[in-house]
């Protein structure tokens, strides 16, 4: 019988399993990415489960998550893992002149460099010693502390708390997005950007390696985002997905290559070959990115 509960809702109902994945697979995907990952996997198979009041997907066993050397082997392999992204502009819109903004996860400074650019004063929390000593070494404020002790020590300090491509890596959700409020000034704003997990990013791509542990601890979507409002005390302000013609290449290739529908991928790829141009407006018009930047109020 099934008592896996959810990470984020702690006092909820047990989770649903709704997907298993095959750790050999998993781990030869990595491999093709010159990351070994297989110490981590201690199961033939681990799960998928769904926090029934929230919607948030996670992986399972908990233990499956990447540590400081796998991070540190990913940003050697993966030369844009820390580079500015579509979610840093987007947030530079909400953070004022005057705000003290905290980033968790700050990575080699992409956003801790924008920030300073517009003069705006920020620190940053990072893990990974690679990361923070290359910040540290540029002028910026950085330190190695879990977001949980910075909360402690500085309770209701900032303006903005913010992270980029960072939740979706947690296990412990509830004490990271419960700490990164605290950190917060009452009517202050939490930014959240995550990878989009709609139906194209992960239904037809199941083993998406990088969508995957030790990579990825869970999988965040809009339903999930919303339901922050229901467990913790802010108040979502704005969402905002990344336009898919940022990544409508990976896509499309996807689709016609991969899609469950034969039917589908007969139709995209002949509309594809016949008219690629009005195929690319019709499908950007209609369907979400893969990131999505959510802006959330403390109350």
């Amino acid at each position: 019988m099934n008592n896996i509960k959810s990470p984020l809702f702690l006092n909820g109902k047990n989770a649903e399993l709704i997907e298993t994945f095959d750790s050999e697979t998993i781990i030869s995907k990595y491999k093709a990415l010159n990351i070994e990952v297989a110490r981590f996997f201690k199961t033939p198979n681990i799960s998928l489960y769904k926090c029934q009041k929230t919607g948030y997907r996670f992986y399972y066993p908990f233990e499956i998550v990447g540590d400081a050397r796998f991070y540190e082997d990913l940003s050697k392999n993966k030369s844009n893992y820390y580079s500015e992204r579509w979610e840093h502009k987007r947030a530079l819109n909400y953070i004022e002149k005057h705000d003290l903004v905290l980033e968790i996860g700050s990575g080699f400074g992409a956003f801790l460099n924008m920030l300073k650019a517009s003069n705006i004063q920020s620190v940053g929390l990072e893990l990974n010693p690679y990361a923070a000593e290359v910040c540290a070494k540029n002028g910026l404020t950085v330190k190695n502390e879990l977001i949980e002790n910075e909360a402690k020590t500085n309770k209701g300090v900032y303006n903005v708390v913010c992270s980029f491509q960072v939740l979706e890596h947690i296990t412990n959700v509830h004490s990271f997005i419960k700490a990164s409020i605290d950190a917060l000034k009452i009517n202050g704003k939490l930014i959240i950007g995550v990878p989009n997990n709609n139906p194209y990013l992960f239904v037809n791509d199941k083993y998406h390696t990088l969508n995957l542990p030790p990579h990825h601890a869970g999988l965040w979507d809009k339903k999930a985002l919303k339901a922050l409002e229901t467990v913790f005390s802010i108040q979502l302000e704005r969402m905002e997905f990344e336009p898919l013609n940022v990544n409508y290449s990976y896509f499309i290739h996807f689709q016609i290559t991969n899609n469950k529908s034969k039917t589908l991928r007969f139709l995209l790829r002949a509309f594809n070959k016949m008219s690629p141009g009005l195929l690319k407006f019709i499908l950007c018009k209609f369907i979400k990115g893969r990131n999505v930047l959510a802006v959330f109020k403390k109350i």
